[in-house]
């Protein structure tokens, strides 16, 4: 696996990552104590993004092609609006850290898609956009990921269960 294949294949393990993000933060919107309809219409839009990402991603990874790009710019921007919406209807409940990183992920995954539609459009042929990669490039990028994603699921998590008094409960397995 050469540099360039490595470099392709980061929109799909990117995606991974966002989709993860956006379906804590939906789940989070929609389950959360002072959650409102405004809320939990944006929570299951987020989800079913988040789900979107995830199976987008295993398909650019197994095809080698990105799918359907058109719609995926759509879908990026979606999950960008729709994560930052939620900041503004359930702000003491929605992470900006999740929110940031998400979007940081999702742009990640737009650049490399609307590079490939400018560069199909001029050739006027859809080639693919990696090799497969190997398992050491695949742990390598679901390692950095994971560097951004397990924080910003970590936030989230906080972000849904915060007290009134800005306090996190603290689940012990002490049986008191």
């Amino acid at each position: 696996m050469n540099a360039a294949t490595f470099v392709r294949s980061w929109p799909s393990v990117s995606a991974w990552g966002a989709g993860l993000i956006l379906a804590a933060l939906g789940a989070g919107a929609i389950v959360g104590p002072s959650s409102g309809i405004a809320s939990r219409g944006l929570g299951a839009g987020l989800v079913v993004l988040g789900v979107a990402a995830l199976v987008w991603g295993g398909a650019v990874l197994a095809l080698g092609r990105f799918v359907a790009p058109r719609t995926t710019l759509a879908g990026v921007l979606a999950g960008v609006l729709a994560a930052s919406a939620l900041m503004f209807v359930l702000p003491t409940h929605t992470s900006i850290v999740a929110v940031t990183a998400a979007t940081f992920l999702l742009i990640v995954v737009g650049a490399a898609v609307a590079v490939h539609v400018r560069r199909r459009g001029r050739e006027g042929s859809a080639p693919r956009t990696a090799q497969p990669m190997s398992v050491w490039g695949l742990l390598l990028a679901a390692s950095i990921i994971a560097v951004v994603v397990t924080p910003a699921l970590g936030a989230t998590q906080d972000a849904v269960l915060i007290r009134d008094d800005g306090s996190v409960p603290i689940i012990t397995h002490e049986g008191h």
